[in-house]
């Protein structure tokens, strides 16, 4: 590992940062991907690229320019584009005679190729001397934007053809489940209960410690992968579990619908596809109600009810503050701190009380309220 992929990524708040940056970008071009140089390369990208929106705007590409550019990134003929539209003189219009896009062409075409509604929607360019000297200017990092939307756009298109569609999802239920082994042990236990059932105070433990902008993202955080990328490329080499950033709404695609399938980038990548398609198809409440019901507790428990039973030996309305903050503790590692092995006693009540200052932080407890559970027993 390099020296400069060990020091932490810096903001960028001034042109000697910009510059800065885009020196190291180009030091960095040629690193191995998965590589903690690769990580460092896309953090800067993101960076360098968020400080040109807002500090050297440039004009929006042309709808059809861009619509050319993807196609051509995902493979896409004339042909396809006039099945899409259901027309081959409207393709041939659009592409060989710029037709202006209609409100009803941009739905079939942000839909059926997952290509951004915003860019297709833009005003298109002024022609003449203006238009020339914006292109020039914006030639090259304008070209490497579109070609990343398309290419990015295309492997989102090309995982989700054999995803769960919107309507499949809408009509997941969930059952009660009691399985046992050929000994007769139980070894999967689930107990149905609504979110109406679950005290405000579970509830508010589960979003401290997994999802703190729950009801503010739309499946996935953008900050919250970008937070990620960064400490790992922070604990690189220390031995530590890679962080994940995956929000409730992820870790329920990935329990509901992808639970055979190994981690990876593919893996990563359906996830949230899924969770795309989950929140535009479930409220937040259905959602959470799903979630709590289906996550892993450790041992044969899956589910809130099935977790508090085992624990504390009580349904989850009669969970303390204290007892719903060590259930919330569970889901990111369960055979680590698990109360019925001895050995995890401590880092359990540890994982516990953080959970508790980030209820207080986050204000969804007060700091006497935190600080009288943690000094409850485990």
């Amino acid at each position: 590992m390099t020296e400069a992929a060990s020091d932490p990524v810096k903001p960028i708040r001034t042109e000697e940062d910009y510059r800065s940056a885009l020196a190291e970008i180009d030091r960095l071009l040629a690193a191995e991907a998965g590589s903690p140089e690769a990580d460092r390369l896309e953090v800067l990208a993101i960076l360098v690229a968020e400080y040109e929106r807002k500090s050297h705007p440039l004009a929006p590409p042309d709808p059809i320019d861009f619509l050319t550019f993807a196609m051509r990134a995902q493979g896409r003929s004339q042909a396809e584009l006039a099945e899409l539209l259901g027309s081959r003189s409207r393709a041939s219009e659009v592409l060989n005679r710029k037709r202006h896009l209609s409100a009803e062409m941009i739905g079939k075409i942000a839909q059926g190729w997952s290509l951004p509604r915003e860019i297709l929607s833009q005003p298109y360019a002024v022609s003449g001397t203006a238009r020339r000297m914006v292109m020039r200017g914006a030639q090259v990092l304008g070209l490497l934007v579109l070609i990343g939307a398309a290419a990015v756009g295309g492997v989102f298109w090309s995982f989700g053809r054999e995803l769960p569609g919107a309507a499949e999802i809408a009509h997941y239920g969930s059952a009660d489940v009691a399985r046992r082994d050929d000994d007769g042990r139980l070894v999967e236990y689930r107990r149905y209960v609504p979110l109406s059932q679950i005290p405000p105070h579970v509830i508010k433990a589960f979003l401290a410690a997994e999802d703190q902008d729950y009801y503010g993202h739309g499946g996935y955080s953008v900050p919250a992968i970008l937070r990620a990328a960064a400490q790992n490329l922070i604990d690189y080499g220390s031995g530590r579990k890679p962080a994940g950033a995956a929000t409730i709404t992820q870790q329920l695609a990935k329990n509901l619908l992808l639970s055979g399938e190994p981690p990876s980038i593919e893996r990563k990548i359906k996830e949230i596809i899924l969770a795309q398609r989950i929140e535009s198809t479930l409220s937040k409440d259905r959602i959470l109600e799903l979630y709590l019901n289906h996550i892993y507790f450790g041992g044969p428990a899956y589910g809130i009810a099935a977790a508090a039973q085992q624990y504390f030996g009580k349904g989850p309305e009669e969970l303390s503050i204290a007892e719903a903050a060590y259930l919330a503790a569970l889901p990111k590692a369960p055979n680590n701190y698990r109360l019925d092995i001895a050995a995890n006693r401590e880092r359990a009540k540890e994982r516990r009380d953080w959970v508790l200052r980030r209820m207080a932080d986050d204000g969804l407890i007060t700091s006497s309220a935190a600080q009288f559970a943690q000094s409850e027993p485990l």
